[in-house]
């Protein structure tokens, strides 16, 4: 007969596996796991073996030190109520690390089952947002993953991608050949999502693990581990800077003698050191004159239209002559076909957006980018300029207030307000830091921060008795912190804390 201490076991490892599944697939699901668990952990006592575990766990008290601060800055906030919201927020935060570092960690057939099932969860939901991306007309890839943002939903992907490499090195033939399979579909995964985050996590966390195991592995090993990682990030880079010189390797009408007139005697408008894309001066070989009664000519739609996309359809249609190394005046209108019109309509400003492979568009929409900040500082839209904007002026706020910080809830004020300070592009919207490390500094300030960074890294030499996958989980949560305010959603706090039972002791 089954005693209290085996059902509750049984019950913790059940309640594990539905976190595992629900954590991408339904927040509705994923809150009712880790309350369970939090019950389950009441009803099962064993209080003086739990009180054992957390005296011992560095990490345990990292955790509480980090509770701590997100209670004693309710103390010094100037909003209460955004402040009792980011701690309700942060209650998985609490109660999955107490009731994982408290228990004994999962090994042996349970724990290779958990991670299966995991992981199949994971590839099933990347079926569903392939699908959906390319079935639904206009999905903006961001909202291809149902319930999860796609940059978490990015990291889960990468988790899943090194347990497929384990797998590799120790599985059967079958196992093999499954996990190289489900290693490179996830991999094209991140690139059609456009995932920069899980991309550089892929880039640079292996060579962290390396360095962290470095003295329990052979020298043969180490060897061949650095020149496997040394050969993949070269390749990749190589097919990034081949993508980047396509970008801006000049077309025809860029190397032709430059022309002052149309071909119907109108001047031209010319702006040669200007936004380059395809190869071309977007604002170069412009007939204004020519542009409306042209387009009338070919499709119903007003020049002065804006799109669903929010962008004005005479600046689709100049970017998307440029692209294909059209002049814009009516000459180029003339020479697009019914198809590359309707696709002007329905705002495709780059023909590459929509035929080019998902490798191509992410670098030509990260060249566009940069050359729209360099040229005319424009931010608003654009990923990683946005955020550069915001954690500058994150840092600004953080320099107002640097021993103590705004306190839990006054970081997303604060920050607005430094916006709206400077008259940034950004400031008539609040926005969050984009960077939990300043997100921690805004809140708790400069000794709040050291306190809580000592606090965690007592904990670093029990990393030394920890698998390789896990390092790479460890550092992979450290690295999305750079991009991302991880601990402001249920699905980053649950990335960063599900694996905890799976920790060697």
């Amino acid at each position: 007969m089954l005693q209290r201490a085996d059902i509750h076991r049984t019950a913790y490892l059940l309640l594990l596996a539905l976190l595992g599944v629900s954590m991408t697939t339904s927040v509705w699901l994923a809150n009712l796991a880790w309350v369970a668990l939090g019950a389950n952990w009441v009803l099962e006592g064993r209080w003086a073996e739990k009180w054992r575990l957390a005296r011992r766990s560095r990490l345990l008290q990292g955790f509480a030190v980090l509770w701590g601060l997100l209670l004693l800055g309710m103390a010094w906030t100037g909003d209460l109520g955004t402040g009792l919201g980011v701690l309700q927020v942060s209650l998985p935060l609490v109660v999955v690390p107490l009731v994982a570092l408290t228990s004994r960690p999962v090994e042996g057939w349970w724990r290779t089952a958990l991670l299966a099932l995991y992981s199949a969860t994971v590839v099933v939901v990347s079926v569903v947002a392939a699908v959906r991306l390319f079935s639904i007309e206009g999905l903006p890839y961001r909202e291809a993953v149902p319930h999860i943002s796609h940059i978490r939903f990015s990291l889960n992907c990468c988790v899943v991608i090194v347990l497929c490499v384990r797998c590799l090195l120790h599985g059967g033939p079958w196992q093999r050949l499954v996990a190289a399979a489900v290693a490179v579909w996830l991999l094209a995964v991140l690139v059609m999502l456009r995932s920069y985050t899980g991309l550089i996590v892929l880039g640079v966390a292996p060579m962290a693990v390396l360095l962290l195991c470095w003295r329990r592995l052979d020298r043969k090993v180490r060897r061949r581990a650095a020149a496997v990682w040394l050969c993949a990030v070269t390749a990749a880079l190589a097919v990034v800077a081949f993508e980047v010189r396509s970008y801006y390797a000049p077309n025809e009408l860029s190397r032709q003698p430059r022309r002052e007139l149309t071909e119907d005697g109108h001047p031209y408008s010319h702006d040669p050191v200007g936004v380059v894309e395809n190869g071309g001066h977007v604002y170069d070989y412009i007939c204004y004159e020519e542009l409306a009664p042209a387009w009338a000519e070919r499709s119903r739609a007003q020049l002065d239209d804006t799109l669903a996309n929010g962008y004005p359809l005479q600046a689709v249609l100049i970017r998307y002559l440029n692209a294909v190394g059209l002049t814009k005046d009516a000459a180029g209108i003339r020479a697009l076909s019914d198809r590359q019109v309707a696709e002007i309509e329905q705002g495709i400003e780059n023909p590459v957006y929509i035929h080019g492979n998902s490798l191509k568009r992410m670098v030509y929409v990260m060249c566009f980018e940069y050359e729209c900040g360099r040229h005319d500082g424009a931010i608003r839209d654009f990923t990683m300029l946005q955020r550069f904007e915001l954690w500058r002026h994150a840092w600004r706020a953080f320099s107002r207030r640097p021993l103590l910080g705004s306190g839990t809830g006054d970081v997303v004020s604060d920050l607005s307000a430094e916006l709206v300070r400077d008259n940034s592009p950004l400031s008539p919207w609040p926005h969050k830091a984009h960077n939990q490390y300043l997100t921690l500094l805004l809140s708790f300030g400069l000794l709040g921060f050291v306190l809580l960074l000592l606090a965690f890294a007592r904990a670093l030499p029990d990393l030394r008795r920890q698998p390789a996958w896990v390092l790479f989980w460890v550092v992979a949560v450290l690295l999305s912190f750079l991009t991302e305010d991880t601990f402001d959603t249920l699905a980053g706090i649950l990335f960063c804390t599900y694996f905890l039972p799976f920790r060697k002791l």
